[in-house]
């Protein structure tokens, strides 16, 4: 019996054991009794923990602890412990505001965390709340408006390249784009639009940015080191600023497994149109047909193919021979542009599985994003993105962690770039108002050739079904990471880590084209690994007064870029894609790039009375792409910090306050091969390689460009930490520009790299973060404003002005003392006294060329977000705007002198009635009559006029100034224009397509629910559910710009700022979010 007693109780044993149960519950609020939700409560020394509810309600079972300590921790209140016994089952607690400053601490370069308010630089952490929300195919454009002194120039296609500038543009002719480093790995920061031209004279496609396909979803916090002084820890990497990516861990609560769901499906569509007109159609000068040659042998109709521009007659529906050679009508296609778009979809999905428990920290993700754009086959993305996260500690003094990120990509026909013949969009420019998709099906020949038409206009559908390209990108960064504490406050970090980029291309311009009647196919295919090993030595400790936070480390970071490109530039066979489909060889091109960089560096920063504290670090590098005699460059920086507010009694103003001061040098070494001249394949013949001496001048003196900051800053936070105020002052200055300048012929070369010239900036960053109510209802606000000047102080001797890039004779120049962006081109021609614009005696205006037209670079950047929330209700918004900047439109220019544009419609029914009805000529329509008599109905309207022009003479120093009577008054032009000859005058009066880039952008929109728990405890496994609706680039809410062009439109994601040609139309997105946990 005793044996069954036991046996009975050993059986029950673990059920009595596993039953146990002791509730605590009770409400957590502030002093004023609001509840306050998401309270962390957890049973001290134990994995036990919850957190409040939206009513700030929470129940935690002790189990079979009967007696110990609860802690609530809750951001800006100060932590408390509460003692409780069995007997205690409904407690009630009230937490009390710190009025201490909060210990922040953010992750600095070299992924070191310190407290941010004893830091002596500028670094602001990014909101990533909505990333994952409101979220973008390409991960960059979601840092638009997120930090002061950042500009993001979004990309116009979802796989194209987004342009990041951190405090103005540090090179003239280098990348200026940030380093970027995920869970301490640097990443290639290159553009995939280097071969991209303005107009059809490059590869003009964009293959974006490796760092752009980050997954959000994975993303835990995103830190921006801004310029030289938060950055001179990485050395000549980071010379344009580093943003620093930390990836999720687990969260540490309990041992228990997650599993975190978030699906987006989003819609894209184009958010505006430009302004045609559809009222007159291909022809010129109001006529379909200019003599009887150009009617139709067979049908005797007017052939509207032989017309480029739509300068004709007015669409009443008249028969005419049609593009695709039957017979139509002359009528209006109103919708012939949009047509050719359609609506996209993206649809991203992720899952995501943690664990956590004291020893030992997993998380693993997978996603997949599937996409299209808004033309057909166009930018179809297949994106599967997996990250690896674990952490153990193997002792007490010893743990590891180690992340993995894969991402594979396929990307089906990425759009060309801006003027390509290959770009199907770049065809709204072009299309006369009576084409369609009527009759420009089909789009070729019983011979597979492509119909041809007049001028640059190639028909959009031979480009969307005969032409095809397609890279698949393999991409890997992987980290591992020791640490061990050596000794209290003494601890040995060694980082091993890669990034390894594959991408195989492919590119197939089908025989018959208009432009290429041979055909093209082409595969590339491109490798680049950057391996960065690092040991790192830090010693903290505090003693008196006293704290000290230093570092020693060595560092070696390995660039290997590799690749071949094969071209067969004329195939025998159509819908072939195989270099063996080429009637000529298909030559091998190498792509080395290789680069070496050894460093060793160190920091010290010390506190006193945490009050004072010093910064100051070191770094030496030996890059290898300097001339080994004189590759060696030290970059230090020094910075100090006061927090005034420890010398002002404690008050319920001004809770927190510091000043902060620092100068620091960082340097850029220069590319792969510019140091020594090497022979490069020149060609093939007779299936032989032969070579020839690159054209450009290397050169062994080179040296690194070399950046010198200051920058003084004011810190604080008020009434108790609901407002935060940060401001910064500094001014940067590039010297070494390693600019290629031009040599004589004799020399055998072109041009030469050489070292030259300066480039300073100037700047103000603001942020202001106010939480306006922090009850039941909330509403924060954040505020991000800047104001950067690049200047350019000198250039090479004897240089003054350097092109950047160009479109005809419209350039980007950077000039000696002046702002870098010029725009110069041609301008209509003034009177030097009254400014009056000048005409020639036909009324066509007078130019002078080689003027300045604007400058690219805006006078002020900035974003406003408001967050709201009540109970499960939230609603977000960004607002972002860009003022000042002038933007030059190719686009503008070409829809004008095509007539395809409302802007050309005044003045042509005047000149239809002048010159057909009438049959008035060019003199009468100027006001001579016969015999050189006054014409006599010299007022009525005949066509265009230069309104307060005069004509243009010249004068005695051979300047021209406007035509005065003998009294010295200005004899204003009453020279009526045929409309076309205006249109076609914007190519000389190129002012006339420059417009001020300002805008206000509704960037993102957030209106989410999450579930209460209430309705989620319902729900078995369930522990969140959030539901949003989300939106980006919804609106513009301001701009200058026409209809149709985008401020942000740019033909390159580099330097070359301020030209806009056939960008691509702007876009919006519409989608639903949800979000799960169990």
């Amino acid at each position: 019996m005793v044996k069954l007693k036991f046996s009975l109780i050993l059986l029950f044993f673990p059920l009595i054991i596993f039953s146990q149960k002791n509730i605590i519950k009770g409400k957590i609020s502030d002093k004023s009794g609001e509840p306050l939700p998401g309270v962390s409560i957890s049973l001290k020394n134990t994995q036990i923990g919850t957190t409040s509810d939206l009513d700030g309600n929470y129940s935690i079972n002790t189990k079979q602890n009967t007696k110990g300590v609860l802690v609530f921790n809750y951001l800006g209140f100060a932590i408390k412990n509460i003692k409780f016994t069995k007997n205690t089952k409904d407690l009630d607690i009230a937490l009390i505001e710190s009025a201490e400053e909060l210990e922040e601490i953010v992750v600095t370069a070299l992924g070191i965390k310190r407290d941010k308010k004893s830091l002596s630089y500028s670094t602001q952490k990014v909101n990533t709340e909505d990333m994952a929300e409101a979220r973008s195919s390409n991960f960059l454009n979601a840092l638009a408006g997120k930090a002061s002194g950042v500009q993001i120039v979004n990309s116009s296609t979802p796989t194209g390249s987004t342009r990041v500038l951190i405090r103005g543009l540090t090179s003239i002719t280098s990348n200026n784009q940030p380093l970027y480093v995920i869970d301490g790995v640097p990443l290639d920061s290159s553009q995939g639009d280097g071969g991209v031209s303005v107009w059809n004279s490059g590869d003009d496609i964009d293959l974006g940015s490796p760092i752009s396909a980050i997954n959000p979803d994975d993303i835990e916090t995103i830190q921006i080191l801004k310029g030289a002084n938060a950055s001179a820890l990485y050395g000549s990497r980071a010379s344009n600023g580093v943003v620093l990516i930390t990836s999720k861990k687990a969260n540490k609560k309990d041992s228990k497994i997650y599993v975190d769901i978030n699906s987006n499906t989003s819609i894209v569509s184009n958010r505006e149109y430009p302004k045609y007109q559809y009222v007159y159609g291909a022809g010129a000068n109001g006529r379909t047909s200019l003599n009887p040659s150009m009617l139709d042998a067979t049908t005797g109709l007017p052939n509207v193919g032989r017309f480029r521009r739509a300068y004709g007659m007015p669409l009443l529906g008249q028969q005419v021979l049609d593009y695709n050679g039957t017979v139509g009508t002359y009528s209006p296609n109103i919708n012939n542009v949009k047509d050719l778009y359609q609506i996209g979809t993206v649809s991203t999905n992720t899952i995501a599985i943690s664990r956590a428990t004291d020893k030992n920290h997993l998380r693993l993700s997978y996603s997949n994003t599937l996409g299209d754009h808004v033309m057909d086959r166009m930018e179809e993305v297949n994106r599967n993105n997996l990250a690896f996260r674990f952490s153990q500690d193997i002792t007490e003094k010893i743990k590891i962690n180690t992340n993995l990120i894969y991402v594979n990509q396929k990307v089906n026909n990425r759009m060309y770039r801006n003027g390509s013949q290959r770009n199907p969009a770049s065809n709204y420019m072009y299309m006369s108002p009576n084409m369609s998709s009527e009759n420009l099906f089909p789009y070729k020949d019983e011979n597979n050739n492509a119909f041809n038409y007049e001028g640059d206009f190639n028909n959009p559908y031979w480009n969307l079904f005969e032409n095809s390209n397609q890279d698949v990108t393999n991409r890997v960064v992987a980290n591992l990471t020791f640490n061990w504490i050596i000794l209290k406050g003494l601890n040995l970090k060694t980082r091993i880590n890669s990034a390894i980029n594959r991408v195989e291309r492919s590119e197939f311009n089908n025989m018959g084209a208009s432009y290429d009647p041979d055909g093209l196919y082409r595969e590339i295919s491109t490798s680049v690994r950057n391996s960065n090993y690092e040991a790192i030595l830090n010693y903290t400790k505090k003693f008196n007064d006293f704290s000290i936070v230093s570092l020693l480390g060595v560092n070696r970071f390995d660039l290997r870029r590799s690749g071949t490109r094969q071209t067969a530039i004329s195939l025998l066979q159509r819908d072939i894609k195989s270099l063996s489909n080429g009637d000529e060889f298909a030559p091998v091109i190498y792509l080395p790039n290789n680069k070496t960089i050894n460093s060793i560096f160190s920091s010290i920063s010390t506190g006193y009375k945490d009050t004072y504290f010093l910064d100051i670090t070191g770094r030496n590098d030996w890059s290898s792409t300097l001339p080994s005699f004189s590759n060696s460059y030290f970059y230090p920086s020094i910075g100090a910090t006061t927090i005034f507010t420890k010398f002002i009694p404690r008050n319920d103003i001004i809770t927190f306050g510091k000043v902060r001061a620092s100068f620091a040098q960082v340097g850029s070494d220069t590319s792969f091969d510019r140091v020594i001249n090497a022979y490069v394949e020149g060609g093939n013949y007779n299936n032989t390689t032969w070579l020839q001496l690159q054209s450009q001048r290397k050169n062994l003196e080179l040296k690194p460009e070399l950046t010198s900051s200051t920058e003084i800053g004011i810190e604080t936070k008020l009434f108790n930490n609901k407002i935060s105020f940060d401001a910064t002052f500094y001014r940067s200055s590039t010297n070494n520009q390693i600019i290629p300048v031009q040599v004589t012929p004799t020399s055998g070369f072109i041009s030469k790299f050489i070292n030259a010239g300066e480039v300073q900036n100037e700047g103000i960053e603001l942020f202001l973060s106010a939480k306006i109510f922090d009850n039941k209802f909330k509403w924060q606000t954040d505020v991000n404003w800047s104001k950067n000047e690049s200047s350019v102080v000198s250039l090479a001797d004897g240089v003054d002005r350097l092109l950047i890039r160009n479109f005809f004779n419209v350039g980007i120049y950077a000039e000696k003392n002046q702002p870098f962006g010029n725009l110069r081109g041609n301008a209509q021609a003034t009177d030097p006294e009254t400014g009056t614009p000048l005409v020639l005696t036909n009324g066509r205006v007078r130019w002078e060329n080689n003027q300045l037209l604007g400058n690219a670079q805006a006078d002020w950047i900035g974003s406003i977000r408001n967050s709201f929330s009540y109970k499960g209700f939230s609603f977000n918004f960004l607002i972002d705007v860009k003022m000042g900047g002038d933007l030059f439109s190719g686009t503008m220019i070409k829809s004008v002198n095509h007539g395809v544009h409302a802007e050309t419609l005044p003045g042509r029914e005047e000149f239809l009635l002048s010159s057909i009805i009438l049959g008035e000529s060019n003199n009468e329509r100027q006001g001579i009559g016969l015999f050189g008599n006054d014409y006599a109905d010299s007022n009525r309207a005949k066509g265009v006029i230069y309104e307060g022009a005069a004509l243009g003479v010249e004068d005695a120093n051979g300047n021209w100034v406007a035509e005065r009577d003998v009294n010295g008054n200005i004899v204003y032009s009453e020279r009526w224009l045929n409309p076309q000859l205006k249109g076609f005058d914007g190519l000389q009066d190129q002012t006339r397509y420059v417009y001020d880039a300002s805008f206000v952008k509704l960037r993102e929109v957030v209106i989410g629910y999450t579930f209460q728990r209430r309705i989620i405890n319902k729900m078995k496994k369930v522990k969140n559910i959030k539901l949003s609706i989300v939106g980006r680039d919804l609106w513009t809410i301001y701009r200058n710009t026409p209809q149709g062009i985008d401020p942000e439109a740019g033909t390159t994601s580099g330097n070359g700022q301020g030209l806009e040609f056939a960008s691509f139309l702007p876009t919006r997105s519409i989608g639903v979010n949800l979000k799960l946990r169990f």
